[in-house]
């Protein structure tokens, strides 16, 4: 190869002494000239500090040979030229020289002390550079040693699609050996054959790609899930010479997310027929989940964001749960719409989903008209409140005057029964069909006169709160059984099948002679009310901390309007019906009294001409062991 200048090839060092050999010269040559030839005595010294310099800067201290040798020549022409002799020319030439050495050593003495500095940085630089690589060495035997050991799949792909390496991890999931598949397209790896162009078309278009998910199939043709992570290779110029790509079994964790995801569409199901709304947001306030109450309310807004859909506000409401939610904790609190001028009883939750993300469920309950009767009691309370002591002893002065009659009326009952079973026994065989049946319905309605004397007392009693329970360690399914025995005759003559459906439960604390009366009313209610030869089904189950009783009648039903004055004391729904059917209406009052006395709940769920079902619930766990029954008017 030809070279381009004059000077290349020369060493950078013999140039540089060249150069300022050449400068040196060149300053000579002008001394001479300018004072032997010109014969004047001008100011071009100037020129010497180039080579002065030059040598300082290159050969730092040795400057000052230079600069020694430029004075000694210039104050030697000037001294020796005819005209000038010792005058006060030679003394400014000395003068010069002195200033080329003050020159020469420092610019000598900083270019050595700046040459010293880069030396140590260069000193410093690769002794870094050495243990940088001494690191990479260490960092490069460290990551092929979690290659070689790493459970996951590590694999190398050219551009062409053909294996390049195949890690043991890879073996132990695929079931191909290294020399079996290294070398060979990587196409067969995989269950859809257009997957690998796919992923490396997205590769080299994204760079890299994280938590890909595709299925490959094993040697023995077993397909597996996998999660891919890829990036592409580059060569030292920066082009693409394949992908590197790690793989992990997520086999299970995909049949884990089916699972769940079934699950999650069960509790879809459950959220859809639930009488409440219920919604679920992710963490970004997106509209995930809204069932059909929300949807008939709100419209179908699945994929909006929630305090537009239920706002129409353009960011967070400042009530917003969402935060505290996410993170694990559960809110209750109310919320008033004006749009739909409806308050609501909410319960926010955390909500865990397959991706490990966490969504907020909340459950609207629509407690409108609770709130308005709350506001209706609260005014009635501020009326009612001045007449609560002449009510209280009204209702003392009734219940002891029910109690006073009560007694008054059993003095003569008593003994009337006593007489008349004798008379019966006596002249047993001598009387006639019609002076029997005569005894007999005279028993009968001195019996029902007993009950009815018995249950005045009980409510006058409940009223006055001076009935007491006695609580001890009982079965309530053998309290059951025991109280349709005792309805069974009465069944029967209506031609009634009474079935019952008795879960195992676990002994309670309680009065059971109280309770097999109230279970006897409860029985005695729906017997009566039912139409001939239908069935009365009688339940028990265990719903969490209570047990629960339930029986069931095919008769004529209750309003809603009649619902709510079932259980007061001396009320029945219709007065014809008291003296069609029998009883004065105080049964379901005197059950609910005994109910209360126990902790628990009675109620009945019903409607007109589809029969009725009446409910009581009591805690397992009764700590009292002797109680008064409370007012119940």
């Amino acid at each position: 190869m030809e070279n381009r200048h004059l000077f290349a090839g020369i060493p950078r060092e013999k140039m540089k002494s060249l150069i300022l050999l050449i400068a040196i010269l060149a300053c000579v040559f002008l001394d001479v000239y300018v004072t032997f030839i010109i014969g004047k005595e001008i100011v071009y010294t100037h020129f010497f500090y180039i080579p002065i310099i030059l040598a300082g800067v290159w050969y730092h201290i040795r400057a000052l040979y230079v600069a020694i040798f430029l004075g000694v020549v210039h104050v030697l022409t000037t001294f020796t030229y005819p005209d000038f002799g010792f005058s006060i020319a030679v003394l400014g030439a000395v003068q010069r020289a002195l200033v080329f050495l003050a020159v020469a050593y420092f610019v000598g003495f900083v270019s050595r002390e700046h040459a010293k500095s880069l030396l140590q940085e260069e000193k410093r630089r690769v002794e870094e550079v050495r243990r940088s690589e001494g690191k990479l060495k260490e960092t490069r035997d460290y990551l092929n040693n979690i290659i070689a050991s790493s459970a996951d799949t590590i694999t190398v792909v050219d551009m062409k699609g053909i294996v390049r390496d195949w890690n043991k991890g890879a073996e132990g999931i695929m079931g191909y050996r290294a020399d079996e598949v290294v070398g060979t397209s990587n196409k067969k790896f995989f269950a859809d054959p257009e997957e690998p162009d796919r992923i490396m078309e997205l590769v080299q278009k994204e760079g890299e790609i994280t938590d890909y998910r595709t299925i490959v199939l094993r040697k023995d043709g077993k397909p597996i899930h996998i999660s891919m992570s890829a990036a592409v290779l580059k060569d030292k110029k920066g082009v693409p010479i394949g992908t590197v790509r790690v793989s992990r079994d997520i086999t299970k964790v995909v049949e884990l997310e089916a699972r769940i995801k079934a699950e999650r569409d069960n509790l879809n199901l459950i959220f859809e027929s639930m009488v409440d709304g219920v919604y679920v947001i992710s963490e970004d306030y997106k509209v995930e989940f809204m069932n059909k109450v929300l949807r008939r309310e709100f419209g179908d807004r699945v994929g909006d964001i929630c305090y537009k859909v239920f706002h129409n506000r353009e960011e967070p409401c400042p009530l917003c749960k969402l935060q505290e939610v996410i993170k694990g904790k559960t809110e209750r609190w109310e919320w008033y719409s004006r749009g739909m001028n409806k308050t609501y009883d909410l319960i926010e939750t955390p909500l865990k989903n397959v991706d490990g993300t966490v969504s907020k469920l909340t459950i609207f309950r629509d407690i409108t008209e609770r709130k308005r009767a709350e506001e209706e009691i609260r005014k009635l309370n501020r009326e009612l409140e001045l007449k609560v002591v002449d009510l209280e002893e009204v209702t003392r002065m009734k219940s002891d005057f029910l109690s006073l009659t009560s007694h008054e009326l059993r003095t003569p009952l008593t003994p009337m029964q006593a007489q008349l079973q004798m008379l019966r026994e006596g002249y047993m065989g001598r009387l006639n069909e019609k002076q029997e049946d005569s005894i007999e319905v005279i028993l009968r309605n001195l019996t029902r006169l007993d009950k009815l004397i018995n249950d005045i007392l009980d409510i006058s009693r409940i009223e006055a709160g001076r009935i007491k329970m006695y609580f001890e360690p009982m079965s309530l399914n053998e309290t059951v059984k025991e109280a349709i025995k005792m309805q069974e005759p009465f069944a029967k003559k209506k031609n009634l099948k009474i079935r019952a459906r008795l879960a195992e439960l676990p002994a309670i604390t309680g009065d059971a002679e109280r309770l097999r009366q109230a279970i006897g009313n409860l029985l005695n209610n729906a017997i009566k009310f039912s139409d001939k030869s239908a069935d009365v089904v009688v339940e028990t189950k265990q719903v969490g901390e209570d047990v629960l009783f339930c029986v069931t009648d095919a008769g004529i039903g209750i309003s809603k309007t009649d619902k709510e004055k079932l259980f007061k004391p001396f009320s029945q729904i219709d007065s014809s019906m008291g003296r069609e059917h029998g009883g004065t209406g105080l049964g379901l009052a005197i059950a609910k009294g005994i109910i209360q006395a126990h902790s628990g709940k009675i109620w009945v769920e019903s409607e007109l001409g589809k029969g009725s079902t009446f409910y009581f619930s009591i805690p397992i766990n009764q700590k009292i062991t002797e109680k008064e029954v409370p007012y119940i008017g």
